[in-house]
């Protein structure tokens, strides 16, 4: 497969895990839905649905997952690092929902920590990785790179916080927080689109 081909399907897993983080309240509401009329039986179908939505997406980012270090295996280099470490970052994050769907005492706000710290392993890795190779040869990785992940390390971290102090405020500043990541998400991937073209 060609290089095109396999950004292509990365872009794909990276937006299908995009639209999975959006709970739109219209989602669905096209079909009649049957009469609920236990409020408590309605709150304990919903939970459920969204369990096994969560358990679902995620046993299809592990299963991508798989395919792909498989591919590695008989074909190594196949298939980018950086197109692998997408997809171990979206099945991290899956994993993350289907723990947010199933548990009765955590909040959205210790599932944004939690993410926000596995960015910032993330972030740090990468730089010191970059830091090491400049090391080995000067110049190996440009200054604008190892800029750009210095700059990335530097919001992981200032996400933990914010994330931290969600909890303290109020369910629409969650609403906001969330909308912003996915911003952000969505930014990088037109940007990673428009690498794409420029290299092919």
């Amino acid at each position: 497969m060609s290089k095109r081909s396999w950004g292509v399907a990365s872009v794909c897993i990276i937006c299908g895990w995009l639209v999975s983080q959006v709970n739109s309240p219209l989602w669905g509401q096209q079909d009649a839905k049957p009469v609920i009329a236990n409020p408590a039986e309605a709150a304990q179908q919903e939970k459920e649905l969204d369990i096994r939505v969560a358990e679902a997406y995620l046993n299809l980012m592990e299963a991508t997952l798989r395919k792909y270090e498989d591919t590695n295996r008989r074909a190594p280099n196949t298939i980018r690092p950086t197109i692998i470490q997408g997809v171990q970052d979206a099945v991290r994050k899956a994993r993350e929902r289907v723990q947010l769907a199933q548990g009765d005492d955590i909040n959205d706000s210790q599932i944004y920590v939690s993410s926000a710290e596995g960015d910032l392993r993330l972030a740090e890795d990468a730089l010191s990785k970059a830091e090491a190779a400049n090391r080995r040869l000067s110049g190996a990785i440009s200054q604008g790179e190892v800029d750009r992940l210095r700059a990335q390390r530097d919001l992981a971290k200032v996400k933990i916080e914010k994330a931290k102090h969600l909890a303290a405020e109020s369910p629409l500043s969650n609403v906001r927080f969330e909308l912003e990541q996915l911003r952000e998400e969505v930014q990088e991937l037109r940007l990673f689109v428009a690498l794409l073209r420029f290299r092919n």
